[in-house]
């Protein structure tokens, strides 16, 4: 991005310039910036047939610049289907650092007039993440506190959309997001997982919902950027714990390796796609019940229990199960 373009001219409308994107050349005013925006959002959706005129739409809503601009967008979109519906839901992972999230979250769900359902891990699964990070340190486990908390915030989504009995479950993952999950993915050999690196994830039985990432195309900057024109209310501040996460390491790379080589993110996405087409799919048949919680698991046991095993909680909350 570059704002000092004073003597160049948007080659949309004629306005004067104040993105440069250097991935595509194009110069754009501030209003057609925008409008690309949108527009690439329309065209994710079109393209992946991600909704249906009468879709109740559950948006993962943490607050910060992604999930809003996604929330705000799909909103403005909403109006033209009455028969769709939007809501936000939030999962408050009890980290003691970020207390104010919430309020940030429901003056922008007031400013845009949507259904704020929040619940906690506390209230799912009966811990939280600084209890999780604590407990992680003191065993020297191998996996990051943004590891368990991953896990536990795809479970923790999935039963609060279905609780408010959404047709889809909307994630804010962005071009950044997607190109770093592919790698790590890559990189630990999980084939699995890479192979549900895709725009849209199939639901099962109504128990586990789809899950869609409107926002699947369009680069971290273009939508912080998007976020700052609309003067949108974003939590800013950084978890505690983020530090801790392989994707930290990943997403320096790629972001010192785009700024040498434009477009890089793109052709990345673009590659991995191809190879992803060619991984077979897991069928709706394998996924089943966790035997322990009931949740959807392609295993005997889901990967949140597994992560209360692996650290000695049981099921009713912050006991230990039994040291190692």
């Amino acid at each position: 991005m570059n704002s000092e373009m004073s003597r160049e001219q948007c080659r949309q409308c004629g306005r004067p310039a104040v993105v440069h994107r250097l991935y595509s050349g194009e110069l754009l005013c501030e209003q057609c910036f925008q409008l690309s925006i949108v527009n690439a959002v329309r065209e994710a959706i079109s393209k992946w047939n991600m909704l249906q005129r009468t879709d109740r739409i559950a948006v993962a809503f943490s607050g910060g610049k992604d999930s809003t601009v996604l929330l705000s967008i799909l909103v403005e979109i909403q109006q033209k289907f009455p028969d769709s519906e939007v809501l936000a839901i939030t999962l408050d992972e009890g980290i003691a650092a970020n207390r104010e999230r919430i309020d940030t979250l429901n003056e922008t769900t007031r400013r845009l007039g949507v259904e704020h359902v929040v619940s906690s891990y506390e209230e799912l699964f009966s811990l939280s993440v600084d209890e999780i990070a604590e407990r992680a340190h003191a065993t020297q486990s191998s996996l990051s506190s943004c590891a368990y908390c991953g896990t536990l915030r795809r479970q923790g989504l999935n039963i609060v959309a279905r609780q408010v009995r959404a047709d889809k479950l909307a994630l804010g993952h962005n071009l950044d997001d997607e190109v770093q999950s592919m790698l790590m993915n890559v990189l630990s050999g999980d084939l699995p997982r890479l192979a549900r690196s895709t725009p849209v994830q199939e639901g099962v039985r109504h128990w586990l919902i789809p899950r869609i990432k409107p926002l699947y195309h369009i680069p971290e900057q273009d939508v912080a950027l998007y976020a700052s024109y609309l003067d949108l209310p974003i939590h800013r501040a950084r978890c505690p714990y983020a530090e801790e996460s392989l994707r930290t390491e990943i997403r320096e790379w790629l972001n010192a390796f785009e700024s040498r080589h434009p477009g890089s993110k793109f052709n990345l996405t673009a590659t991995m796609g191809k190879i992803i087409s060619s991984l077979p799919s897991q069928p709706p048949e394998l996924i089943h019940k966790c035997r322990n919680c009931g949740e959807p698991t392609s295993g005997e046991v889901c990967g949140a229990c597994l992560c209360r095993e692996e650290l000695g909680f049981s099921k009713g909350g912050s006991q230990e199960r039994g040291r190692r």
